[in-house]
């Protein structure tokens, strides 16, 4: 058995290798423009959190060269090209030639949620635990048995385009990721939803492209 494994593990690190170059490949030597839009009612501060996570996100998981908020700002300002919820070809070769990129990702949030449901089950299953003790005690301990059943859900959908310097559609992805952390009633976040979003499309982008 032992054997086994050390024959194994060469093949592992290959293989592990093997993924990481395929991931990183994309990036080398070349330059990325991130641009995050919201279709969805997002608020400022959180949004521009999202933005900067995107950008780093983006070069460290696709080894690329990915252009500044500063430049991205620039650049809109420079052409009077803003992305928004459409924007012509014409707009896309502005841009990218403005900024000198090989490809602009533009990550779009189509849905931010915070929603409260409770789990009536969970309640029960305390409460249930708790019908052996005194009655004076459970009625102290009842209204955490309701604490513990209302669960706060954070959900965040991102939609991902890729456009080649020329304005084509290149590659196209969706996302959705739920924070729903212990505890979640005080602890879930969209924001930390958008980030988990953010990483699966540019996972999907760094492999698919």
């Amino acid at each position: 058995m032992l054997k086994r494994r050390y024959r194994c593990a060469p093949y592992a690190i290959v293989g592990l290798i093997v993924l990481l170059a395929t991931v990183t490949c994309f990036g080398q030597g070349q330059k990325l423009a991130v641009f995050v839009q919201s279709a969805a009612a997002v608020p400022t501060a959180d949004l521009e959190v999202v933005k900067n996570y995107a950008s780093q996100r983006c070069s460290v998981i696709t080894g690329a060269n990915v252009c500044s908020q500063g430049e991205l700002m620039h650049a809109q300002r420079l052409t009077s090209t803003y992305i928004g919820n459409s924007i012509t070809v014409e707009g896309m070769r502005q841009l990218a030639s403005t900024l000198n990129a090989d490809h602009l990702v533009i990550l779009r949030i189509v849905r931010w949620e915070k929603k409260i449901t409770f789990k009536a089950e969970r309640s029960l299953l305390l409460l249930a635990a708790t019908s052996f003790l005194d009655t004076s005690l459970q009625i102290l301990i009842s209204p955490l048995g309701l604490f513990l059943g209302i669960e706060k859900e954070a959900t965040v959908a991102i939609f991902a385009t890729v456009f080649s310097p020329q304005g084509d559609v290149e590659f196209t992805t969706t996302a959705t990721y739920e924070d729903r952390p212990l505890f979640s009633l005080l602890t879930a976040d969209p924001v930390e939803a958008a980030k988990g979003a953010i990483d699966m499309a540019l996972y999907q982008l760094a492999v698919a492209l």
